[in-house]
């Protein structure tokens, strides 16, 4: 079940970025954040109303409601590095640095989650993974722009793991909904560095401002999920659920097929699905042997 979820978040996520986007050719980079956020309070808030969950509680860390915050500085590295370096380039990059950060994560157990040490049989797999990336990375052609690429991966994962620690205290509908309004806080801030512009005439289908509900529903899922497979597999998961939807909505809406996207998302895919059967034949010849030290690994 958490696979599945988790390969549904990812065809999720390139559907809110097909909403978003048309959000922000409309409104502009400001306003569509903040159009996102609303969007995703509301529609958190009224599932909050039907579940009558009350509010959230107090007194932890600071760092603990960061997540939304994290979230922004996600967008604003993506925007920056957009039109500098090709959208294969990004995404490729993106998961390159989310999958290593996931990696360590993992490895040493961050923010509570169960230790799963990284094991040389794992080589393989992980090899065929990273040559899936490199297949989709076009260009270099600015090094800042492949820094924040990388860095937008690593702030995902981040601002993933920050919420799921709120969630095992205040549950997933209240993380996710200090996640926006976070998120919205951060949005104002943008708004206002960068010199607040009349609110332009908005228009267009509905889809248009459903994004931020469907990031609202994205990030219940993950706040679900996370801590219950290891975060390397989520973070795989999802991307094939990325690619398979991305593929699908090029070929309904601009009539191509990119072909070193499948491609790289196929080796992905099988990276990852060797990977899962050698984590099953480790576990059965753990269980075969419950002498042995045993250690949950990825």
């Amino acid at each position: 079940m958490y696979y599945a979820l988790s390969l549904l978040a990812g065809m999720l996520i390139s559907v809110m970025v097909v909403f978003n986007g048309h959000l922000k050719d409309m409104a502009g980079t400001g306003w569509s954040l903040i159009i996102i956020h609303v969007s995703g309070i509301l529609a958190i808030g009224l599932a909050m109303l039907f579940r009558k969950d009350r509010p959230c509680p107090g007194g932890h860390p600071p760092w603990w409601y960061t997540g939304g915050l994290i979230g922004i500085l996600t967008t604003l590295f993506n925007l920056y590095a957009f039109g500098r370096i090709s959208v294969s380039a990004m995404l490729a990059l993106a998961l390159l640095g989310e999958s290593l950060a996931s990696l360590a994560a993992d490895h040493v157990g961050f923010m509570g989650l169960p230790r799963r040490p990284m094991r040389a049989e794992k080589l393989l797999g992980g090899l065929i993974i990273l040559a899936g990336i490199l297949i989709m990375l076009t260009d270099f052609a600015e090094l800042l722009a492949v820094i924040l690429s990388l860095l937008a991966g690593v702030s995902v994962l981040w601002s993933r793991l920050v919420n799921a620690r709120l969630a095992r205290s205040v549950g997933i509908y209240s993380t996710t909904l200090i996640n926006y309004l976070a998120g919205l806080l951060g949005a104002l801030l943008v708004l206002v560095v960068s010199g607040v512009q009349p609110l332009p005439a908005l228009g267009g289908p509905l889809t248009n401002y459903l994004g931020g509900a469907l990031g609202a529903l994205i990030v219940l899922i993950s706040n679900f999920v996370v801590g219950k497979i290891a975060s390397f597999y989520m973070t795989l998961i999802m991307f094939v659920g990325q690619v398979a939807a991305s593929l699908l909505l090029d070929m309904m809406l601009m009539d191509e097929f990119p072909v070193r996207i499948a491609l790289g998302g196929l080796l992905v895919l099988a990276g990852l699905t060797l990977s899962l059967l050698q984590d099953r034949a480790h576990a059965r010849r753990e269980a075969a042997y419950p002498d042995r030290d045993a250690k949950t690994t990825i």
